[in-house]
């Protein structure tokens, strides 16, 4: 990655910086001088300023890893994207493989959020609106997105949220409850086999940003007998569906 002669300055840092970022270790001084090709005097300005600004940190041994400035402009450009425009077309590619009503749901405080549906063709009626508020114990996004929260968020909704049954169905006992959300947090997706509506199933699956960490989650939802017949092909859908809209955060292709 050598710079490019008459990029200037500005550009030249910019180098310096993306080298270090996609290096994905610490890298010394000599061999950023040997990549970007420019003397080690000009690239250790260069370095000195990112330093100097948070975007560079230099570690005892005199290597250089990405600063946590890089962090926290990356939360706030992720803030400023619109996570239902960046999933909507990936929502509708779902419900159109699989004919069924798909939800795009968020976690606020100890409740899921519907912030978008995409109505199944002939799929029966379903209660869910946009912007409604619904458990996460007895639905498959709501399993997920407690699954991946920390152990003591876990702990902490458990001790605060009275497992009231939805359905004969609805898990309502803390331990056994833990026990799935273990299950799900190591299978990567959850089952909702009529725990929150009768005579309807759901599965639902996690979309991660660039660090991991789960933001919303995506369900497929239908008549009981229709999932149940297909849910590994549905299954299968759900997640590729995910994993697009999780590169589509990371900014992938």
């Amino acid at each position: 990655m050598k710079s490019k002669i008459g990029i200037g300055s500005a550009g030249q840092t910019l180098d310096i910086l993306e080298y270090i970022i996609l290096a994905g270790r610490e890298v010394s001084l000599k061999e950023i001088s040997e990549e970007i090709g420019l003397h080690i005097s000009t690239v250790h300005r260069y370095l000195s300023t990112l330093i100097d600004k948070g975007y560079v940190r230099k570690t005892p041994a005199g290597l250089y890893k990405p600063g946590f400035r890089i962090l926290e402009l990356s939360s706030y450009i992720l803030q400023s994207l619109d996570l239902r425009d960046i999933a909507r077309p990936y929502l509708i590619e779902l419900m159109e493989n699989t004919k069924q009503t798909v939800h795009l749901t968020i976690k606020d405080g100890y409740e899921g959020v519907y912030i978008d549906k995409v109505e199944g063709p002939g799929t029966l009626p379903m209660m869910s609106r946009i912007g409604m508020r619904m458990p996460l114990y007895s639905t498959s996004f709501g399993k997920v997105l407690l699954a991946f929260s920390s152990d003591d968020y876990i702990e902490d909704y458990l001790k605060k949220v009275p497992l009231i049954p939805r359905t004969d169905k609805t898990i309502t006992d803390p331990n056994k409850l833990r026990e799935e959300l273990q299950k799900v947090r190591n299978q990567g997706y959850a089952f909702d086999n009529e725990e929150n509506e009768r005579g309807i199933k759901c599965i639902g699956a996690p979309i991660f940003d660039f660090s991991q960490r789960v933001v919303a989650a995506v369900s497929i939802s239908g008549y009981y007998l229709s999932v149940e017949e297909n849910k590994d092909m549905y299954l299968s859908e759900l997640l590729k569906t995910c994993e697009k809209i999780s590169n589509a955060l990371r900014g992938k292709k």
